[in-house]
């Protein structure tokens, strides 16, 4: 299967990437859905459809919880 660069860095599967090595990064146990978003923009995304996306791929594997405005990677 060939994929271009442009639907890799769109699919759920990245953004979510993105996102736990954000949360790494940071060595917080949570952080806020606008540091995600800031993030993502820096790195190009700028839909806010690819940060639902990102959070819900997590979330339905069962790595994320979140609530209100903060997300946490579940222990």
């Amino acid at each position: 299967m060939v994929a271009s660069s442009n639907s890799v860095k769109s699919s759920a599967m990245y953004i979510g990437y993105l996102i736990l090595k954000e949360i790494k990064e940071k060595s917080s146990e949570k952080i806020s859905i606008y540091d995600i978003s800031r993030i993502l923009k820096k790195k190009g995304i700028s839909s806010s459809r690819q940060l639902v996306l990102g959070l819900s791929f997590l979330y339905s594997v069962d790595i994320l919880e979140f609530e209100e405005a903060n997300v946490w990677i579940k222990k």
